[in-house]
C-alpha cells in the first residue's frame, strides 16, 4: 500500500473519532452558587438577564424619612431651588434630567483587578425614594451585575462622594472590560458632593471623609458600621464559604453612604437659601467665594453684604477683602478703601499683603495720596518678610521686585507733586505788577 493511501485511510480514522460537540447550555441551565438558598433568605434576590445572573436588594424610604437632622422630603425642593435661582451652578440638576444618587464598593482601590461588587443607586419614586443594590454573584457574573444598572440606557446625572475621582472612573473601566459583551456606556452629568463640601466647610473641617461631614454637619452617628477597608475582604469570604451575615452589613455601610448623600445634598442647598444663620461666618465667606469664582459677581456681592451686616467684624475680615474688591469693581472707591481697612482687623497670611497692595493702589491713583500709599507699600515689604513659610522663595523675590518698583514710583510722584505745589505757592505769592495803559501815562 502506497503511502499516500495510508494517511487518507489515518484521516478517515480520525474524523470517525473526533467527538460531538456538546450542545451549549441554555440559560435556564446555567448552575447557581451553593449559596444562593442562604443570600435569598438574608433577604437578597436572584435576578437573572441575558449575560447571566446577580444579587438584588431594595429599600423604599418613605418622604417623611429622616437621616441625621435632614428630613428627605425636602430633596424636590431643594432640587427646583436650585434651578430656578443658579441654574448654571454646580449643584444644579438640569429639568427634566434623569438622576440618582450613587455609591459603589470595590475589591481595592486601584489596578485593572479591581471589580465593583456593589453598585448602589437611589432614586424618585412617586411617593418617596427607592434604594437599589445590585450584588456582583461571582467575578465570573460582571457582565449581567454591569448590565443590571441602567447606565447604558439613559444619561443622568449622578450624585456621588468623590464620584469623580473614584466610582465613576472605577465603573468605566469596568464597563471597558465587558465592551465586548453589554451595551455601550452612556455619557452622564456628575456632580460630586465631596467638592461641594470642601468649598463650604473649608477651614471649617479638618477633615472631609463622609463619616466627618456626617457626624459634624448631619449629626448622624453611624452604629456597627463595617469599615470600608473591610469591604473586600468580606466579600470575597461570602463568595467563598456562603454566609451572608457580614455582606449584608457592608450592604447597610452603603445604604448609610447613600442616605448621607441626600441629606448632604439638602443641606448645602439649604445654606445657599441665606434664609437664617445656622453656620458660621467662616462658611457663608466661603459660599461668596464660591460664587465669584463661578463669575456670579452680583450674587458674591449680595454675599459679602449679608455676611458684614450680620456677624461682628472681628469675625469677618475675608468677608470684607473680598467685599472691597467688589466696590472697587464698581468704581466705589470711598467704600472700598474703608472695607479693606476694616479686613485689617484680623486678617493674615498672604491676604494680609494683598490688602496692603490694594490700599496702596487706590490712595497712589484714585485719592493721590502718596504719602498713604507709600506707607501701605512700605507695610507691604514689611509684612513680606513674615510669609516666607507660606510663599516659595521666587515668589516672595518676585513680589519684592515689584513692590520695591512701586515704592520707587510713589516716591517720584511724591516729590513731583510737591515741587509743583512749591511752584505754585511761589506763583500764588510773588507781587502782581499792573499792567500799563494809557491812563497810567498820563
Amino acid at each position: 500500500m502506497s503511502y499516500e493511501k495510508k494517511l487518507l485511510q489515518m484521516k478517515a480514522l480520525v474524523k470517525k473519532n473526533v467527538p460531538k460537540e456538546e450542545p451549549k447550555k441554555k440559560d435556564s441551565e446555567v448552575t447557581l452558587p451553593f449559596y444562593t438558598e442562604s443570600w435569598e433568605q438574608a433577604g437578597l434576590k436572584l435576578i437573572k438577564n441575558d449575560f447571566g445572573y446577580l444579587f438584588m436588594k431594595e429599600t423604599f424610604y418613605s418622604k417623611e424619612h429622616i437621616h441625621g437632622n435632614v428630613a428627605l422630603n425636602k430633596l424636590e425642593d431643594a432640587i427646583t431651588f436650585m434651578q430656578r435661582s443658579y441654574p448654571n451652578h454646580p449643584l444644579t440638576i438640569a429639568e427634566n434630567h434623569p438622576f440618582c444618587f450613587y455609591d459603589t464598593e470595590t475589591t481595592g482601590l486601584k489596578g485593572t483587578g479591581v471589580l465593583i461588587f456593589l453598585n448602589g443607586l437611589l432614586k424618585e419614586v412617586s411617593n418617596g425614594l427607592l434604594l437599589t443594590q445590585h450584588v456582583l454573584a461571582d467575578p465570573g457574573q460582571e457582565a449581567a451585575f454591569l448590565f443590571a444598572s441602567d447606565f447604558w440606557k439613559t444619561s443622568q446625572t449622578l450624585i456621588t462622594y468623590n464620584g469623580k475621582s473614584f466610582d465613576y472612573p472605577q465603573l468605566e473601566s469596568r464597563w471597558v472590560m465587558n465592551r465586548n459583551v453589554i451595551p455601550k456606556l452612556k455619557s452622564h452629568e456628575q456632580i460630586d458632593l465631596l467638592h461641594s463640601s470642601k468649598r463650604v466647610w473649608k477651614g471649617e473641617l479638618e477633615r472631609f471623609k463622609l463619616i466627618q461631614v456626617e457626624e459634624y454637619k448631619l449629626d448622624f452617628i453611624r452604629k456597627d458600621d463595617i469599615p470600608g477597608h473591610l469591604a473586600p475582604i468580606i466579600y470575597f469570604d461570602s463568595v467563598k464559604h456562603g454566609n451572608p451575615n457580614n455582606l449584608m452589613k457592608v450592604l447597610k455601610h452603603n445604604e448609610w453612604d447613600i442616605l448621607s448623600l441626600v441629606a448632604l445634598y439638602i443641606k448645602t442647598v439649604d445654606l445657599l437659601k441665606e434664609k437664617e444663620i445656622t453656620e458660621s461666618a467662616v462658611t457663608y465667606t466661603n459660599i461668596g467665594k464660591w460664587f465669584q469664582d463661578l463669575k456670579t459677581t452680583d450674587t458674591s456681592f449680595e454675599w459679602f453684604q449679608f455676611i458684614t451686616g450680620h456677624f461682628p467684624s472681628e469675625n469677618v475680615s475675608m468677608a470684607y477683602y473680598y467685599l472691597g474688591l467688589h466696590l472697587k469693581r464698581r468704581r466705589f472707591m470711598e467704600e472700598s478703601i474703608d472695607a479693606f481697612q476694616q479686613s485689617l482687623v484680623e486678617i493674615s497670611g498672604k491676604y494680609k499683603m494683598d490688602v496692603y497692595v490694594e490700599l496702596a493702589k487706590l490712595y497712589e491713583h484714585q485719592k493721590k495720596d502718596y504719602d498713604l500709599a507709600l506707607e501701605m507699600t512700605q507695610q507691604s515689604l514689611l509684612y513680606l518678610e513674615e510669609l516666607g513659610e507660606i510663599l516659595k522663595p521666587s515668589k516672595i523675590i518676585q513680589l519684592r521686585q515689584e513692590l520695591q518698583r512701586r515704592n520707587e514710583r510713589i516716591i517720584r510722584k511724591r516729590n513731583i507733586s510737591r515741587e509743583s505745589a512749591e511752584l505754585n505757592k511761589k506763583r500764588v505769592g510773588k507781587p502782581q505788577i499792573a499792567p500799563i495803559s494809557d491812563t497810567n501815562m498820563l
